[in-house]
């Protein structure tokens, strides 16, 4: 089965199931993409977890209707761009996908106590006084603000810089995108808890490990 996707994947237009997922490679992969790490991804992610995504697709990222992302969740399915430098994020981007479609479903779960959303803002707070440590000063309406802001986004990822961010969100963030909003602190924390299995998430985001820990034990039937 693994031998057969890998081939699968060599020619665009192929569609083939992988763990009751569709996945269609549309358009032409520019990395060396190996689905054989997909099916494995996908087989040992907990069904309860990805259970209602109907598609992967691969595809031009000009075409997801969102510019400069490398995947995009949207109504149960997961587009990826196709068009990427390289394959090294491709398989974590695909599981930061699946915790937006977690939020679809445990929604209530995750923000209806408002922890979640007040450990962020917190952090939120700490990272606006280290950005006036470095000569940047953001307005509070919009750093108190858990909902993404397309003008906050567009100053991280392009005034300031990832590479420039990353050190400063330090011990706050555990990543420079997991600040962008309330839905990407989740999403980001997802990804590092169910694909990196980094320890580091609990240590700077103790509530947010705790959610995630309780939806890997199963207890979302106390939900």
């Amino acid at each position: 089965m693994k031998e057969y996707i890998k081939q699968k994947n060599l020619t665009p237009g192929n569609m083939f199931s992988v763990s009751g997922i569709a996945v269609v490679v549309k358009d032409e992969l520019n990395y060396e993409m190996n689905l054989s790490d997909l099916t494995d991804l996908l087989e040992n992610f907990p069904d309860y977890l990805k259970s209602g995504i109907d598609y992967i697709i691969f595809m031009k990222s000009e075409t997801m209707g969102r510019r400069g992302v490398a995947a995009v969740y949207s109504d149960d399915i997961i587009y990826v761009a196709s068009d990427q430098t390289n394959n090294q994020n491709v398989l974590d981007d695909i599981v930061h996908e699946i915790g937006h479609h977690v939020e679809t479903r445990y929604g209530d779960y995750l923000y209806g106590d408002g922890v979640l959303e007040k450990e962020f803002l917190q952090k939120r707070k700490l990272l606006s006084k280290e950005f006036e440590k470095e000569g940047y000063k953001i307005r509070d309406d919009i750093m108190m603000n858990s909902n993404y802001s397309e003008l906050l986004d567009s100053f991280f990822h392009e005034k300031i810089g990832y590479p420039k961010m990353t050190p400063i969100v330090q011990g706050i963030f555990y990543s420079p995108y997991g600040a962008t909003s309330l839905n990407e602190y989740f999403a980001n924390g997802f990804e590092a808890f169910f694909y990196h299995k980094d320890l580091y998430l609990k240590k700077v985001s103790p509530k947010l490990f705790e959610k995630l820990e309780n939806l890997k034990m199963e207890k979302r039937n106390e939900f």
